[in-house]
């Protein structure tokens, strides 16, 4: 009998999130293309290989709901409306000290593949999404107005009070209007997002 409780404790069909089906909540975060972007340093320790400045500040709603639960692993279809805010180079060499502002808005829409840990405390996830967005400007290699955001994130989702859970995710995007207009180089940026959902 024990053993049957212990089982059921690490492997229960329904453990993820108490057989809780939905969730909604909020996100903030930052997308850069080099960790001093961040820190207002010049520092490129942690860097993607780019000659262009993309600072986006992201704001998310979050809602996801559970499609598919197989013992501790599931997966969900979420949707993130947002608005996001950003600050840009038109060059890459500008030595302006001064940046043009601006910002985005769209819908992302995803799947998240999860796997439970320690029996709805802990779950780990990786999440693909995709969306329309308006960026309201851009550096010169990518055309300005609608664009798609391509998302690849890693995450880990942790209960902090009740059905209340902590959600943190590095990742990275990819913006490009997959040739409606030119030029279409694209902006790529390393991104980090935390933010906290209720799951009922």
């Amino acid at each position: 009998m024990s053993t049957f409780f212990a089982a059921n404790l690490l492997f229960g069909q329904d453990t993820l999130f108490n057989g809780r089906k939905y969730k909604i909540g909020f996100a903030t975060g930052a997308g850069f293309q080099y960790i001093g972007q961040l820190t207002g340093s010049n520092s490129h320790s942690i860097a993607l290989n780019t000659d262009y400045y993309y600072q986006v500040k992201f704001y998310q709603l979050q809602y996801s709901i559970a499609i598919s639960r197989k013992r501790n692993f599931g997966i969900e279809l979420l949707a993130q409306p947002q608005y996001n805010t950003t600050k840009y180079k038109m060059y890459p060499h500008d030595d302006t000290k001064d940046y043009l502002t601006g910002y985005e808005y769209g819908l992302n829409i995803g799947f998240l593949f999860r796997k439970n840990v320690a029996n709805d405390l802990l779950s780990f996830y990786m999440m693909l999404s995709s969306g329309p967005h308006y960026a309201s400007g851009t550096p010169h290699r990518q055309a300005n107005g609608f664009v798609f955001s391509n998302n690849l994130c890693a995450g880990i989702n942790l209960r902090i009070y009740k059905s209340l859970y902590l959600d943190v995710r590095p990742g990275i995007r990819h913006i490009s209007n997959a040739k409606f207009r030119i030029p279409n180089a694209g902006l790529n940026d390393i991104t980090l997002t935390e933010g906290v959902f209720v799951a009922f």
